[in-house]
């Protein structure tokens, strides 16, 4: 993340919205949570109505949540300083269901990232994404998944436009050996590494007794956990999280540049069962891989790797536990 070193300076305060460091009061990110949480009591009411398949999960393992993740300030490069991150994420998911095998999928995304050099000032970058698909029974067996995105990822200093756009494909088959037992494969076509591209995927839903299972829909996210209360359950986790960013001209003093990251965590996690619906993760993020890439036109301009550093977040998320 080189660059940020053409950020303006910090007697000059950004136009974008601040987000405070953990104990400097936090009220945006404060403002943000208390705007998503009522989303949420309004989401909760659809799903709590919804008995679809798509429900129980597939690409992820629930119909809507929120997470917020702090990472300290670590090393960029040979950079001056160091840079710390903050992010907050928010996710809704209806299913529609069409016919016995037939489900229409819905749903909607956000995602803000917050860059904090101590040596500039901060940068806010913003996703906004509608999602939209089908997934398909072909029998008791076998089940086919289609999901796009469409949306806008941007700091939005600059008029919106071509290079603002967000569009990305998930396209996989699954196959359940036993109601315990099921795999699929697929491709990925988004931006996640920082280009557009195809990635291959693998959905695993494997539960081994009535306490031990692993899901995760790899790359994308991997989770093993034990059942160890009715309120409590143990685990790992592993995330691979990236995004492609339109970046103003006023911010980087460059024309049509472009911002990409991809962020690669793993670490030890706690979720609360509140009810069957209703569950809250705590969790330690190792990120052992912190890639971020500035584009011109399409072309490669400066990369940055961030230091491993250990960060933690918060995931509350709806959908019935699965236990």
């Amino acid at each position: 993340m080189a660059t940020l070193v053409s950020f303006a300076p910090r007697e000059s305060p950004p136009e974008t919205l601040k987000i405070s460091k953990p104990g400097s009061g936090g009220g945006t990110l404060i403002a943000h949570s208390a705007c998503i949480m009522k989303i949420h009591l309004c989401a909760a009411a659809i799903c709590v109505l919804t008995t679809s398949r798509f429900a129980q999960a597939q690409l992820a393992d629930s119909v809507v949540a929120t997470t917020a993740e702090h990472y300290p300030a670590a090393k960029s490069g040979d950079l001056p300083g160091k840079i710390a991150i903050n992010v907050l994420r928010a996710s809704a998911g209806i299913p529609i269901e069409v016919g016995k095998t037939t489900t229409l999928i819905a749903g909607a995304g956000y995602e803000l990232i917050d860059a904090e050099p101590t040596y500039a000032n901060s940068l806010q970058l913003h996703s906004v994404k509608g999602v939209f698909g089908i997934d398909q029974r072909i029998d008791k067996r076998f089940e086919l998944v289609l999901l796009g995105e469409a949306g806008l990822a941007s700091d939005f200093r600059d008029p919106v436009g071509s290079r603002d756009l967000l569009l990305s494909a998930t396209a996989f088959a699954t196959y359940s050996f036993t109601d315990s037992f099921k795999l699929g494969a697929g491709a990925i076509y988004d931006r996640r590494t920082g280009e557009l591209k195809p990635l291959p995927a693998l959905l695993l839903k494997l539960k081994v007794g009535e306490r031990f299972r692993v899901r995760g829909f790899a790359p994308v996210w991997l989770t093993a956990e034990y059942h160890l209360f009715d309120w409590l359950d143990v685990g790992a986790r592993a995330n691979l999280d990236g995004n492609r960013f339109h970046l103003g001209k006023e911010t980087w003093q460059l024309d049509n540049a472009e911002l990409a990251y991809s962020n690669f965590t793993v670490g030890p996690k706690l979720t609360f069962n509140f009810t069957d619906w209703l569950h809250l993760d705590v969790y330690a993020a190792g990120a052992v891989y912190r890639r971020f890439e500035v584009f011109q036109n399409d072309e490669s301009y400066l990369r940055s790797d961030l230091s491993p550093t250990i960060g933690y977040g918060a995931r509350f998320w709806i959908a019935p536990s699965g236990w």
